[in-house]
């Protein structure tokens, strides 16, 4: 690193010894030179950098660059640097300082109480802000207590959240078939689970299929009684989507030309009373026929056959599976992408190939995260 703190300047213009005459009058000039007839660089106290281009730009020349160099330059960059990395740092102490802090209440399942009402009790009733030292059983019992109208409550911590889950008292018969399991949506293995309410069903690391049952809608009270609810969790698995290309290093493939011949025939109750043929001079075709109304103004129903003759060729494919091995590959990626949702985080995939008999076939598998239940 240079000691000498100065400022690299490079101008554009004509009679240009005329205006570096009068910045050296007001300011030091080092290190001048011309690069071309109209073009000249030089440096100037890295202090004075402001000054000079005021000059400069007064005297009517165009600034092409403008550099520093010195030690003032460089720790004015270090300390930007550092700046920018104590700024993150104070920025990830301050979220994961706040994320032990619950900052919301949400009350579930309120129709005739106040939701205001519940928030308030519980704000008094809460012991503490901080995630880990709410007591949720404590909150439920004195919540159940003191409003006379809730059947059942559950309380959990989802997050920066406290979730209050209600039930309203309702008649025995209002309560019966009201609420329907949570069941999977997709094929997978459970991660992680998040009960708010309800009976689970399943454990992490189980794996279920699609329609499986992870949520029953019911709570056992403290009484040992079965009481309907609604069931709510946050149930992630890990989900696998596979797609399928086959390869063949050896097929035949009939195509049209584009040639085609017509011919025609006119029939009345199905008897041909004319015909416009052609000589077929393709060594291989295919056809197509079709019979027509020949007109609907005539009492007499006559009818025009036609018989299309299209010209086709036979090819022959021969393509190594070595040749576009990757290029299936990304074939298959492509086709199991579409199963995915918008943004969702692939958290691994991998393909499989197989031989058989001229024919590879790819298999490609991506594995994402995501709730798999269905509320």
């Amino acid at each position: 690193m240079k000691f000498h703190n100065r400022t690299v300047i490079k101008v554009k213009g004509l009679n240009q010894e005329r205006a570096i005459n009068n910045l050296s009058k007001k300011v030091d000039i080092f290190n001048f030179k011309r690069e071309e007839q109209n073009i000249s660089e030089f440096e100037v106290d890295y202090r004075k950098r402001k000054k000079t281009i005021g000059i400069i730009k007064k005297q009517g020349l165009e600034i092409l660059s403008i550099s520093h160099n010195g030690f003032l330059s460089g720790v004015g960059k270090l300390l930007s640097c550092y700046g920018i990395i104590i700024g993150l740092i104070i920025s990830i102490l301050f979220y994961l300082i706040q994320y032990n802090f619950i900052w919301k209440i949400e009350v579930w399942g309120t129709n005739g109480i106040n939701e205001s009402e519940i928030i308030n009790f519980t704000n008094q009733n809460l012991n503490s802000r901080l995630r880990f030292s709410i007591d949720t059983e404590n909150l439920e019992i004195k919540i159940k207590e003191n409003f006379e109208e809730i059947s059942s409550v559950s309380v959990a911590v989802v997050g920066q959240s406290l979730i209050i889950n209600l039930n309203e008292a309702l008649l025995p018969d209002e309560m019966d078939g009201e609420y329907k399991p949570i069941v999977s949506n997709f094929d997978g293995m459970i991660t992680e689970i998040s009960l708010i309410q309800g009976t689970l069903n399943v454990k992490v690391g189980d794996i279920v299929q699609k329609g499986d049952i992870l949520v029953y809608p019911y709570i056992i009270d403290s009484q040992g009684e079965e009481k309907s609810v609604e069931p709510k969790a946050s149930i992630l698995a890990d989900v696998w989507y596979t797609s399928r290309i086959k390869h063949y290093e050896y097929y035949i493939e009939t195509r049209r030309t584009g040639e085609k011949m017509v011919n025609s025939e006119v029939l009345l109750f199905n008897l041909s009373i004319y015909q416009n043929n052609h000589e077929i001079k393709y060594d291989q075709y295919e056809t197509e026929e079709y019979t027509e109304i020949l007109t609907n103004n005539l009492i007499i129903p006559f009818k025009l056959k036609k018989t299309i003759y299209y010209e086709i060729e036979i090819i022959e494919h021969i393509q190594p599976f070595e040749e576009v091995r990757e290029k299936i590959i990304d074939q298959a990626r492509e086709k199991t992408l579409i199963f995915l949702q918008e943004n969702e985080i692939i958290i691994n995939e991998n393909f499989t190939i197989k031989e058989d008999v001229g024919c590879y076939i790819i298999d490609y598998t991506i594995t994402t995260n995501r709730n798999i239940g269905n509320t």
